[in-house]
């Protein structure tokens, strides 16, 4: 694979229309470089880009991430077990409570817990993915290999109390949700999907009062027809 991208490459690496690539280069939100007078788009800037930038993007643009995305779309209800959706959480240090999430998560597949917890702790030290409203949406490292093989997993934690866990507005963070995925598409679509509802603030409302994991089901189900339209696989 090329250390750097034509439009068209790169739209085939993401799995993402020229249009949505284009898009981003004019908004100068997708790192780019003139190479003969043609964009050129290098490996390791946009991975870093991808996992740096994607919980700060607006509305309009993850929302024209998600629809352009090629293929059905994954929902995320399709990742998410019930077992996983309402982990109680003690709080505490981020590295204790990534460590104590993790290891209450029922994998699809047999994984390295502590591979899961340092490669999850890695991707936080470059910059938090706790967002403003109280959420953080943790996950690796796009340009790591998967932790998972075959699979693609979503899991929701409830702290008991609000922590500092790092976000760039100085609130404090008392759900958190994690995203692992079985490839690069699927990480991205993932990833995408729940940093747009998490923009939602009734969605992030409604799942902070979710009595139970039912619930959370539930709640991410209606929201999810709702902000997407339907623009979900229905597998």
């Amino acid at each position: 694979m090329p250390e750097l991208f034509t439009a068209q490459q790169l739209a085939e690496y993401l799995q993402l229309s020229k249009r949505t690539v284009y898009r981003l280069v004019e908004r100068h939100q997708l790192p780019a470089v003139r190479v003969g007078g043609q964009w050129r788009f290098p490996k390791s800037a946009v991975n870093y880009w991808l996992d740096m930038r994607l919980g700060v993007l607006g509305t309009a643009d993850l929302d024209a991430l998600e629809a352009d995305a090629a293929g059905p779309t994954l929902a995320l209800r399709s990742v998410l077990s019930e077992v996983n959706a309402r982990i109680p959480l003690r709080a505490g240090s981020v590295s204790d409570i990534v460590r104590s999430f993790v290891g209450a998560i029922q994998f699809p597949e047999p994984v390295d817990r502590e591979e899961v917890v340092q490669r999850v702790l890695e991707r936080e030290s470059l910059c938090s993915t706790a967002m403003p409203g109280g959420v953080a949406v943790l996950h690796t490292a796009r340009w790591g290999s998967r932790v998972l093989r075959g699979y693609d997993l979503l899991a929701v934690g409830r702290l008991s109390e609000p922590v500092d866990f790092g976000a760039l507005d100085g609130g404090r963070t008392d759900v958190l949700g994690l995203v692992l995925a079985g490839n690069e598409r699927n990480h991205l679509v993932l990833l995408t999907k729940l940093t747009r509802l998490c923009q939602e603030e009734a969605f992030v409302e409604a799942l902070r009062a979710a009595p139970t994991a039912q619930d959370v089901v539930a709640l991410i189900l209606s929201f999810e027809a709702t902000v997407f339209h339907g623009h979900v696989d229905q597998a």
